[in-house]
């Protein structure tokens, strides 16, 4: 997926779902990903969370993915929540969102040094 293109263009996540964020890109620091809409279940019990996991194409050097949450899906909107800043041997780091209850979702490339590819996968 490119960069975040803009206001409503996120892609609805059901539950037991999965959706990409990027996909084996060489992103550079900056830039945020698109936008996935989490779909609400509308039982009072469900847990709201989701899983964000990224990995990385070789060692990332120093790096920081700004997990960003919105009830409007505009870029101005979006504030962070949490980051992603360890992997581990394997280059795979991973956030867990829980008891949170936003619309809308995207990642947020703030430091990468190296030059790698780099995917991002939400599942819920």
């Amino acid at each position: 997926m490119p960069v975040y293109p803009g206001s409503l263009q996120a892609k609805v996540i059901f539950e037991d779902g999965t959706a990409f964020l990027f996909t084996a890109e060489t992103i550079a620091a900056g830039n945020a990903s698109v936008a996935v809409q989490l779909r609400r279940k509308r039982e009072t019990f469900y847990p709201w969370g989701c899983a964000v996991e990224v990995q990385f194409g070789g060692a990332p050097g120093a790096f920081a993915l700004d997990v960003q949450v919105a009830e409007t899906d505009a870029a101005a909107n979006y504030v962070t929540i949490g980051s992603i800043t360890a992997v581990n041997g394997t280059n795979v780091g991973r956030f867990d969102m829980t008891n949170l209850w936003p619309k809308f979702l995207r990642v947020n490339v703030t430091t990468l040094t190296n030059a790698v590819t780099t995917t991002v996968k939400v599942s819920r």
